[in-house]
């Protein structure tokens, strides 16, 4: 029981601390399955954010509320053998990123260490804006993401994402 509070305590101080001034406001949906109002959930200069790249937010401990910058490289169904790098993409239930965008002239498959996956399922707003299967021009964009570091596709990756915001 005081290992739980304490889970749920440290929880709550990372989320409160865990990437500056974050400010979420719920959605007034009743099903309780979107995140916030808004195609890009986050409206403040990401310059202020201290955001870690993929092979950073790797490293980070399981639990953490972090704050990632990569590529969407590509989309994912159910296991990183189904990723699918280049268009037509198959699979709305995850995006893949990496630290630089995929170049088709010079295309190398990547291995798993050099991506990050990122779960679209927990909440439908945030997955019918960044699945690739339906926002195919997303693809190669820069995204600056904030969630809790999972383990994901047998790789560390992102749930739970609590914001986010594509590049310029």
């Amino acid at each position: 029981m005081g290992k739980t509070i304490t889970t749920i305590a440290a929880l709550c101080l990372a989320l409160l601390c865990g990437c500056e001034k974050a400010v979420f406001e719920e959605s007034a949906a009743t099903d309780g399955k979107t995140a916030t109002e808004g195609k890009n959930i986050i409206n403040e200069d990401t310059a202020q954010i201290d955001y870690l790249t993929v092979a950073e937010a790797q490293a980070a401990n399981i639990g953490e509320v972090i704050c990632v910058k990569g590529y969407i490289v590509a989309s994912c169904t159910r296991s990183m053998a189904n990723a699918d790098f280049m268009e037509p993409f198959d699979g709305s239930t995850a995006i893949i990123l990496a630290d630089t965008p995929v170049d088709l002239d010079d295309f190398i498959f990547f291995n798993d260490d050099l991506l990050f996956p990122v779960c679209l399922t927990d909440y439908k707003d945030v997955r019918a804006a960044l699945n690739l299967t339906d926002n195919p021009s997303l693809w190669n964009r820069q995204i600056f993401i904030t969630g809790v570091k999972s383990s994901y596709m047998r790789l560390p990756g992102l749930k739970k994402i609590l914001r986010y915001q594509l590049a310029d």
